[in-house]
């Protein structure tokens, strides 16, 4: 009696078999299941490697119990910039999203540097490029070209949508501690060493230099900053 072919389905694609060598395909299917599974699994590693971002400690506190995430950071950062992109023409708006988006990522890795630790300053642009290299490798391929690229032209800081970016990322700390007189005190801020800073990053964009120059000036007033 002739055997009829038996046809059964495998992952990704379709066989038809004589009965005798189903059960041998079942083992198959078995491994090439374990495959898809492990495949999965590393996906969800690749992807969980940016939620780290939310354990990374900046030196702002968000309460009296714990530091502000560079995840936060990130968060504040790109609703700063959606209120500027609105007053500010010129600026491609999808650019500067993904710019903040992937802007502290390398922070997974390289950590937070505190803008008046100058021994880690110096150290800054190694430990992120060190950084950069190993996500662009260990990111889900669906996000590390635009990891790459965003973080590139950021870091370059060329474009005027790279600028608007570097101004929003400085501006964003000074909004955080706007009523934590104790942090700026503890960390031995002043408006002198603020404009030393960062006021140079605004220059290019008046509205912005003057939300700067007003912002120091109602901290001054609320008497939460030193002049220097």
């Amino acid at each position: 009696m002739n055997k009829q072919p038996h046809c059964i389905w495998l992952p990704l694609m379709r066989f038809c078999l004589p009965v005798e060598l189903f059960y041998r395909t079942q083992y198959l299917e078995k491994f090439i299941g374990i495959i898809i599974k492990n495949s999965n699994m590393v996906d969800f590693e690749q992807i969980h490697l940016i939620y780290k971002l939310k354990e990374v400690e900046r030196k702002g506190t968000v309460s009296s119990k714990r530091y502000e995430s560079a995840a936060e950071h990130v968060y504040s950062s790109l609703i700063l910039a959606r209120y500027f992109l609105k007053k500010i023409d010129g600026l491609d708006e999808k650019r500067v999203m993904d710019m903040l988006l992937y802007h502290d990522v390398v922070e997974v890795y390289a950590g937070d540097t505190f803008i008046l630790d100058e021994k880690l300053l110096n150290t800054k642009k190694e430990r992120e490029q060190n950084a950069s290299t190993k996500l662009v490798t260990n990111l889900p391929s669906e996000l590390s070209v635009e990891f790459k690229y965003a973080f590139l032209e950021f870091e370059e800081g060329k474009t005027k949508e790279a600028k608007f970016c570097k101004a929003i990322d400085a501006l964003d700390p000074i909004m955080h501690s706007l009523h934590k007189p104790a942090e700026w005190k503890d960390h031995g801020f002043t408006e002198r060493k603020i404009r030393d800073k960062k006021e140079h990053l605004f220059k290019e964009f008046p509205i912005m230099l003057d939300f700067f120059n007003d912002l120091i000036q109602y901290l001054k007033r609320e008497n939460t900053i030193p002049e220097s």
